[in-house]
This record gives C-alpha cells, sequence and structure tokens, in this order.
C-alpha cells in the first residue's frame, strides 16, 4: 500500500459515510490536468472510467476521499468530498 502524502497528513472534519469506491489501498494519479483546471500534480489515489479520485488525508487510520471534478465552462469545478474509510 502506498502512502506518500507529503504534508498531507490531518484529517479535517468528522468523518462521512463512505460512498462508493473508498477503500484502503490506493496507487497514484494524476489530477487537475484538464486545460482551465488548477495546475496538475500526482497525487496518491485510484483512476476510474469516470474520473480520479485522490487521497485528501490520511491519519488515525482514517483516509478522506476527494474527487477530481474537472469540468465545467471554465475546465475546472470544485473538488468534491467523495467519503471517509476507516482502514
Amino acid at each position: 500500500m502506498e502512502r506518500p502524502l507529503g504534508g498531507l497528513v490531518m484529517v479535517g472534519g468528522g468523518a462521512t459515510v463512505a460512498q462508493a469506491d473508498t477503500r484502503c489501498d490506493w496507487g497514484t494519479v494524476y489530477i487537475n490536468g484538464n486545460p482551465g483546471a488548477e495546475p496538475g500534480s500526482w497525487a496518491s489515489g485510484h483512476s476510474h472510467r469516470t474520473g480520479n479520485h485522490y487521497v485528501g488525508a490520511y491519519a488515525n487510520g482514517l483516509v478522506d476521499w476527494y474527487a477530481d471534478n474537472n469540468g465545467g465552462d471554465d475546465g475546472d469545478t470544485k473538488d468534491s468530498d467523495y467519503g471517509t474509510r476507516a482502514c
């Protein structure tokens, strides 16, 4: 299991109900790469046919997942909370 999260080690807010494909293992994905989006970067996460999900925080056995919401008229939509899983 990879956990290269750099400074992202704090879990913000309360845990939410695990949704969709939150998991306790991940690889590396490229996020925010569409024209008009924030600068692209590599993140810990996984990719689906419908998009990427990335680990926003990992601490105390909780993994906070976020959806990389590239799209909209300007090429980017604010990324959203995807769910939290206790691992």
